[in-house]
């Protein structure tokens, strides 16, 4: 269906004073303009009834005076005659005068005016008669004359010309008049309730006008007057209320933010201490950042009785979610190096998964809504032995990254993750220990993809892996906290104020060899 766009609003903007007297101005004159041509008409007329009135009686008299010359065919005396005539009356244009039963004229006089338009001219004929003395009359001849009705129309203009002027002065007048009253009245009473609803619209509902006048501009003042009191009332109520929820929001949200922060507390007990990591580890540089006051992700780092475990694990979800998720997983790791032993990580894995399956009732079909959110968690794992120079890895995931002077290899984990439903109740991941021999000049990272993930740049792209390995040569050979700082800067810039993707970790170690 075709839209219509509104018109704009004639003469938007103006004052109603400008409006109304613009209104009234063009009805005067039209209604002016109406007066002066009937005028016109009548006057006109009647200056034309005087004209023919005064030309018969010119007529009949000149033709009474022509009677004797015409029958004497005194031709100089006619002649004469009608010249004076045409000299003394400016409004003839020709007189003719013939005998009787002869076409041509006898004499004739014409003005030096032209005779102009037919429409424009009168043409007044008059027999000539001649009385004889036993009272017989006999017509001996015929009188023309032709007289101009242009100043039948000067006559009329000069007439009208007085109407004219005093309209024009009555329309004046009145305008004044009416904008004085119309502003008095009414333009006043407005602009103090615009001012008015413009302080409302400011904020002041205190505002009222005088509302004594018995007429619809005293209606519209105490209709305004009972609306300002109405959205006064409602505003004050409506603030102490807005000033109670707030209240009560702002006591929410700090027992919200209490119960997380005291929830961050008891997450970072789970996390090692500087000085397990001190105890096997000649350098460590930990990059976690949380998305939320509480992290989805977490590391670990034990001593064993013949080297240390170091684990990264990135668990489903952020914030409290991801955090109970976190210490579930992490009380799960501890129990199976406690039950396994670490040498063999990977079997370490094979029974986190089993666990979180187990724990989540994600074996078999699901029975409750809880049951049915599939949950689990990537992790990798490094049991590292010094004196026997050897690293054993095992990874869902989780990617491990070896520096060295040579460039950043990638030892990528297993594509299984740790938990979530699967197709067959059968299925059990395997995973895969891969041995590393431990040398000088080695730097060890395990990150999880909130890093990678992350969008910046000019294009908001993701971080992405290369630009990771280019960060970890970059700084290769110089110390971990140095890199970390670097990295923070790196990774700062990239995001440029974006808002953080997910949780971001990383853990990065050089191994202490014996001399």
């Amino acid at each position: 269906m075709k839209r219509h766009k509104p018109r704009a609003p004639i003469w938007r903007g103006g004052s109603l004073l400008a409006r109304v007297s613009a209104t009234m101005l063009v009805a005067t004159i039209a209604i002016g303009l109406v007066a002066v041509a009937l005028s016109a008409r009548i006057v006109g007329g009647q200056r034309h009834q005087d004209l023919l009135r005064r030309a018969e009686l010119v007529a009949a008299t000149q033709a009474d005076a022509l009677s004797g010359p015409v029958w004497e065919l005194d031709e100089r005396a006619v002649q004469g005659t009608i010249n004076a005539l045409l000299e003394r009356d400016a409004a003839i244009r020709a007189i003719a005068v013939f005998e009787a039963n002869r076409p041509a004229p006898l004499a004739r006089a014409a003005s030096s005016a032209p005779l102009g338009d037919p429409a424009d001219q009168l043409r007044i004929e008059r027999p000539i008669h001649l009385n004889s003395r036993d009272g017989r009359t006999e017509t001996v001849g015929r009188l023309e004359i032709v007289y101009s009705t242009a100043e039948v129309w000067r006559a009329t203009l000069d007439a009208l010309f007085p109407v004219v002027g005093l309209l024009l002065l009555s329309l004046l007048a009145a305008i004044g008049l009416l904008g004085v009253t119309l502003n008095r009245i009414i333009l006043r009473p407005l602009r103090r309730l615009t001012q008015l609803a413009r302080a409302m619209a400011r904020g002041d509902y205190g505002a009222r006008i005088d509302s004594a006048r018995g007429d619809e501009i005293g209606v519209l003042a105490d209709s305004f007057n009972r609306m300002a009191e109405t959205v006064q009332e409602h505003t004050q109520t409506l603030e102490t209320r807005v000033q109670e929820r707030t209240e009560a929001l702002a006591a929410t949200n700090r027992a919200i933010m209490d119960s997380i922060n005291y929830a961050q507390l008891i997450q970072s007990s789970i996390l090692p201490t500087p000085d397990s990591l001190d105890a096997g580890l000649s350098e460590h540089a930990i990059l976690w950042r949380p998305r939320d006051v509480v992290s989805g992700d977490f590391y670990l780092c034990r001593q064993t009785t013949n080297g240390f475990v170091i684990a990264v694990a990135d668990c489903t979800g952020h914030g409290v979610p991801g955090a109970f998720m976190t210490m579930t997983a992490s009380a799960m790791l501890n129990n199976a190096i406690d039950q396994f032993g670490p040498e063999d990580p990977a079997a370490i894995l094979a029974a986190v998964d089993a666990k979180v399956r187990t724990t989540l009732n994600q074996d078999g079909e699901a029975r409750t809504l809880a049951q049915r959110f599939d949950n689990g968690l990537d992790l990798a794992i490094c049991h590292v032995v010094p004196d026997e120079n050897r690293l054993t890895f095992a990874s869902a995931r989780i990617p491990l990254l070896i520096v060295t002077a040579e460039g950043v290899a990638e030892l990528r984990g297993d594509r299984e993750s740790l938990g979530y439903r699967r197709l067959s109740d059968t299925q059990s991941a395997r995973f895969t220990n891969h041995s590393i021999p431990l040398r000088s000049g080695q730097s060890f990272f395990l990150a999880t993809d909130g890093l990678t993930d992350q969008n910046g740049g000019d294009l908001g792209r993701r971080f992405g892996k290369q630009r990771l390995r280019d960060e970890l040569i970059h700084s290769q050979g110089k110390p971990l906290d140095l890199v970390k700082a670097m990295l923070e800067h790196t990774l700062d810039s990239f995001q440029n104020g974006r808002g953080q993707r997910d949780d971001i970790t990383l853990f990065g170690f050089r191994v202490r060899l014996p001399d």
